[in-house]
């Protein structure tokens, strides 16, 4: 009954004789697993991304487009807008040619050498998040990007390291 309820939904009480239950009951079936099979395709899209992502960011830390870690490193200036996170904005629909890598605008000077010297994890974990929410956010404007950033550097561990902010 439902294969013929799946090949002529519109006609199955007609062809098989099937009732408006029945048909009911095994269309819902169907958009059931239709909607699991999306969210399980997105996730796996997203995951994949996020795989990606990283592989960007540990690419940029081998080929030296990170900041490398200086000699003698008391504390670098931090650039907000990484080169990674700045190939993730050349191609985002709203913010693509607003920023540059490694931005002047948006540099702050850490602490001590503990806080930021060369591509910490901490850094790279900033660098993910940042990217990630730039996918998702594909249509946000530059106030809520920026917002976004400075929700970051004021979250306790970031003050930590970089006590002026950016």
């Amino acid at each position: 009954m439902s294969c013929c309820i799946q090949r002529f939904p519109t006609t199955a009480a007609r062809s098989c004789g099937a009732s408006l239950a029945e048909i009911a009951e095994v269309l819902n079936g169907a958009k059931v697993l239709y909607e699991v099979t999306q969210t399980e395709a997105v996730r796996l899209e997203e995951e994949a991304q996020e795989q990606e992502d990283a592989k960007a960011a540990e690419a940029a830390e081998a080929e030296g487009e990170a900041a490398p870690e200086p000699p003698d490193c008391q504390g670098q200036n931090h650039h907000v807008i990484s080169r990674p996170i700045a190939k993730v904005l050349k191609d985002h629909e709203t913010l693509g040619g607003l920023y540059e890598p490694r931005d002047e605008r948006f540099v702050a000077k850490a602490k001590d050498e503990d806080s930021h010297c060369g591509y910490q994890k901490w850094h790279r974990d900033v660098d993910l998040e940042v990217m990630k929410w730039l996918r998702i956010e594909r249509r946000a404007a530059q106030k809520e990007f920026e917002k976004f950033l400075r929700e970051i550097y004021n979250r306790k561990e970031m003050r930590e390291r970089f006590p002026n902010g950016f």
